[in-house]
């Protein structure tokens, strides 16, 4: 996967407040190639990581006892989330931390998983 096509991956995952399911298959595929044999396929199954839930449970498979801050502001129209998944919450010297910006919890969680697997995998 080229730089570019995970830039618009997680634009979409930033901007959009409605993603397809076909694009949750892009992002499925973009998960599976940044972390292989680190999530099983079952995880990353489109409609699993389209909920909240299922994000979270892509972020805590990949990275075991990393610690996921979200921060928010629901609204009837969009919301306003930011993820940050880091190592510790305890020192600001964290060598790799993913972060995500989106109207939709889940959308940021993934943003945030997927910049931290991109920044790991190039080390």
């Amino acid at each position: 996967m080229k730089d570019p096509e995970l830039d618009i991956l997680i634009k979409d995952l930033e901007t959009k407040a409605h993603l397809s399911l076909a694009e949750y298959d892009g992002i499925a595929h973009a998960l599976a190639y940044l972390l292989p044999e680190t999530v099983p396929d079952e995880v990353m199954a489109p409609v699993q990581i389209s909920t909240t839930d299922g994000a979270v449970h892509v972020a805590d498979v990949a990275y075991p006892n990393w610690v996921v801050n979200i921060h928010g502001r629901a609204n009837e129209k969009n919301g306003n989330w930011r993820c940050t998944l880091r190592e510790s919450d305890v020192r600001d010297s964290d060598t790799f931390i993913g972060t995500g910006n989106s109207p939709v919890l889940a959308q940021a969680i993934l943003a945030a998983v997927l910049r931290l697997a991109a920044t790991r995998k190039k080390d």
